[in-house]
């Protein structure tokens, strides 16, 4: 059986701290070590484990921020380097490590949620397309560690605790900033 749980980040061990990054390196070999250093420099206030056993299979990191748009003060909630070990994949864990995260940041207030996903393996997002997440259909920006401007395109979005929110930032033409960082 798996279990699911929430660590504030202060709170991880040194020990789950570890696997975290032993999961990340597995399933984001494909990210340049620059692009790490670079742009996924914004820092989460908790993780979400997936455990089987005593075995950390699978991870998450939970972001907020508040972000001006359109003159409009919004919490923006993230979900960031969902992962979860080759072995153990296509069984819903992650799925479950989403809804988790979204039930979190619904208690915290955030508006609306984003994360950047897959679109090579799933250009309609595939498991966050079937969570309720929607492709923005246009580019976000945020700022990079050196303070230059950076574009993302595979940002999906869901309303958490407003749906007037998120169809303001959905249906607006203009691009969605997000602050420092990506997740």
């Amino acid at each position: 059986m798996v279990r699911i749980i929430y660590v504030p980040t202060k709170e991880l061990t040194p020990a789950q701290n570890l696997r975290i990054v032993e999961l990340q390196r597995e399933c984001f070999s494909h990210v340049s070590r620059t692009e790490i250093e670079e742009c996924f420099i914004a820092e989460g206030f908790g993780r979400i484990l997936a455990s089987r056993d005593t075995t950390i299979i699978g991870q998450t990191e939970l972001f907020e921020r508040e972000v001006l748009f359109e003159r409009r003060r919004i919490l923006l909630g993230g979900i960031g380097g969902v992962c979860v070990t080759a072995s153990e994949r296509h069984q819903g864990v992650g799925g479950d490590m989403a809804k988790r995260g979204l039930a979190i940041l619904k208690r915290r207030g955030c508006h609306i949620a984003c994360l950047s996903a897959n679109l090579k393996e799933h250009p309609d997002g595939g498991l966050y397309h079937r969570l309720g997440f929607r492709l923005m259909g246009r580019r976000i920006s945020f700022e990079d560690v050196h303070g230059r401007q950076r574009y993302d395109s595979d940002e999906m979005f869901i309303p958490v605790c407003s749906k007037e929110i998120y169809a303001m930032v959905m249906n607006s033409g203009k691009t969605f900033h997000m602050g420092r960082g990506n997740w």
